[in-house]
């Protein structure tokens, strides 16, 4: 059974619980990237409410490959006051802060070139560009650039984003990656652009903390399979990631066009004991073959998902998205043992 309640360790910092919020775009930054009053406020307050680390959302390492148009910027120096005003108001009531830098590559709003390991779109009216050796160059340094900001900035430590079929997403899941060059094929090879950048950060910023959101497992034709998010997972560890958080892609309703090739009638008998778009169970088939702590994350609602987590021994730490959206006082008021007083999402 995990106590929630209880700190954790890894990476050299201190997480006060087993609580963590989960990266979630607001579209509430300047339409430059500058971090605002609102960023802050929202924020600032799951961090009042209890929350042990909070993990900033998507924040673009390269401004013409954002997510939304008023997304947060870490691809310029200009932008660390700002971005340090957000990780002194997440710090000063408790949480530890962390920030997810991210390239959109074959998703985004509003995008003149979309890119991708190959030219094999996951949204509908683009047309995606096969990125070429240099630019996945190019694309590491960003990732190492946007890592030293976030430090300067104060944050905590960074969320490498590789899930949800953005660009190092891409590259990991055989749908959307054709190559046949040195990231291709192999889930090794595959994981190869992943691996270096952990790599170039480790070499360039030394032991500053890391986390790395990846998709374990894909409900999409020739996606990752089970047995590859347990291997990709392990690629990233030995690579010098410090924690892996584990996302999914299960419910064909959020990446329409993509051919599925189970429902909920017939899933995976290991994903029936979460509601069908959880990720949870997909992070507990990971958490036995790295020793690295685990974040699980899923459709947790209510204070009966979450004791059912603690019970089933899942993982090592608790991913909250929605809930905190509805209710930014969620984690406090399960710890009280209010979880009858949690303001409900509402779909």
């Amino acid at each position: 059974m995990v106590d929630l309640s209880e700190p954790i360790e890894f990476a050299g910092i201190t997480v006060k619980n087993r609580f963590v919020m989960a990266p979630m775009v607001r579209n509430l930054a300047t339409e430059e990237g500058v971090v605002t009053d609102a960023v802050v406020q929202h924020y600032e307050e799951c961090s009042k409410g209890q929350v042990g680390l909070i993990i900033v959302e998507a924040a673009a390492i390269n401004w013409e490959q954002r997510i939304m148009s008023k997304n947060i910027g870490i691809h310029d120096d200009k932008l660390i006051p700002g971005l340090r005003k957000l990780a002194d108001g997440i710090n000063a009531h408790g949480a530890k802060s962390f920030i997810q830098i991210n390239h959109s590559g074959l998703k985004g709003h509003g995008k003149t070139r979309y890119l991708g390991p190959s030219n094999i779109p996951v949204l509908k009216n683009t047309n995606p560009e096969s990125i070429t050796v240099d630019e996945i160059e190019d694309v590491k340094q960003w990732f190492v650039d946007a890592t030293r900001r976030a430090k300067e900035a104060g944050f905590d430590g960074v969320e490498l984003h590789g899930a949800h079929y953005y660009l190092l997403s891409a590259f990991l899941s055989s749908y959307t990656n054709r190559r046949d060059d040195d990231y291709g094929g192999s889930t090794e090879n595959k994981a190869k652009f992943s691996v270096d950048i952990i790599k170039m950060i480790r070499e360039e910023i030394g032991d500053y903390p890391l986390i790395f959101r990846m998709n374990g497992f894909e409900n999409v034709t020739d996606g990752v399979t089970m047995e590859e998010g347990i291997e990709i997972a392990k690629l990233v560890e030995q690579a010098g990631i410090d924690s892996v958080h584990v996302s999914c892609v299960v419910d064909a309703t959020f990446n329409p066009g993509l051919p599925p090739y189970f429902d909920k009638d017939s899933q995976p008998d290991f994903l029936k004991e979460y509601p069908y778009d959880s990720c949870i169970p997909i992070a507990q088939q990971i958490k036995p073959h790295v020793k690295v702590p685990v974040i699980g994350v899923g459709e947790v609602r209510d204070e009966k998902l979450v004791k059912k987590f603690s019970e089933d021994n899942i993982c090592d730490l608790l991913a909250l998205g929605r809930s905190l959206l509805a209710d930014p006082y969620f984690v406090q008021k399960i710890l009280e043992g209010r979880g009858d007083e949690i303001i409900p999402w509402k779909e």
